[in-house]
């Protein structure tokens, strides 16, 4: 039981760092970007929105290998 809870501890630990990570990657694509990602989601731009989904999927799976 005690392994089992340091396993669960570990993998919610590493599952909040992973979503940290993409978070602020998508952060930093959005500044470093030239257009303004979000405010061209707000103002209904679907490719900007198709755009963004495929960074933070591409970033998913980078940040998923490297924590794994």
């Amino acid at each position: 039981m005690q392994q089992f809870i340091t396993d669960l501890g570990q993998s919610i630990a590493w599952a909040i760092i992973g979503v940290v990570l993409l978070f602020l990657a998508c952060i930093f694509f959005d500044i470093l970007h030239p257009l303004k990602i979000r405010q061209l989601i707000q103002e209904g731009n679907v490719a900007a929105g198709v755009l963004l989904g495929a960074v933070a999927i591409g970033m998913a799976i980078i940040i998923a290998t490297a924590i794994s």
